[in-house]
C-alpha cells in the first residue's frame, strides 16, 4: 500500500490518509494474530477485526455523507444509510456472520467510489490510496473468515466451550 504524498492531497486529507494507513496495519496485525496462538487463545481476537473494520466503515459513511451534504446531492444517501446500518449491527452479531457482513460493506464502498459524483469530488491520490486500503481490509477479513471456518479451529473452539 502506497501512502499518498502530501503534495498530492489537500492538507485536510493528509492526516486522515495517514490515520487510515495506520488503521489498515492494525487490522492486518490483528487478523494475522489469530493465526499465531492456538485457537482457544486466538478466539477473543476474532471480533476485534470486524469491529475495527466497522469503525472504518463508519468513518467512510461520515466522509461520504458529509461530501453529499456539502454538494447538496442525494446520490449516496441510500447506500451510505445501508453501510451505516451494517457497521452499527456488527457488534451484535457473531464473528462468523460479522466478518462476511463487513466484507460486503467494504465491497459496497468499492462501488461507492465508482460513482461519478464521488470521483469528481475527491482527489485522485485520495481515491488511489482508498482503493489500496480497501484491498488490505478485504484480505484481512478473508483471513479471519477462513480461520473461522477451518475445521481444526472449529473443533478446538467447540471443545473449549467457545
Amino acid at each position: 500500500m502506497r501512502l499518498p504524498r502530501a503534495p498530492e492531497l489537500p492538507d485536510t486529507l493528509v492526516t486522515l490518509s495517514r490515520l487510515q494507513f495506520a488503521h489498515g496495519f492494525v487490522v492486518v496485525a490483528v487478523a494475522s494474530a489469530i493465526w499465531l496462538p492456538d485457537p482457544v487463545t486466538a478466539g477473543p481476537w476474532v471480533p476485534i477485526v470486524h469491529l475495527l473494520v466497522a469503525l472504518y466503515v463508519l468513518l467512510q459513511v461520515g466522509l461520504y455523507f458529509g461530501a453529499e451534504l456539502a454538494r447538496e446531492g442525494r446520490t449516496l444517501a441510500p447506500l451510505a444509510s445501508l453501510l451505516l446500518v451494517a457497521a452499527c449491527a456488527t457488534p451484535f452479531l457473531p464473528a462468523w456472520l460479522a466478518a462476511p457482513l463487513m466484507g460486503v460493506a467494504v465491497m459496497l464502498l468499492f462501488a461507492v467510489e465508482k460513482v461519478a459524483a464521488v470521483r469528481d469530488y475527491w482527489p485522485e491520490a485520495w481515491l488511489r490510496g482508498r482503493k489500496q486500503h480497501m484491498q488490505f481490509l478485504m484480505v484481512s477479513l478473508a483471513s479471519v473468515l477462513f480461520w473461522l471456518i477451518s475445521q481444526d479451529n472449529r473443533a478446538l473452539l467447540d471443545a473449549a466451550g467457545g
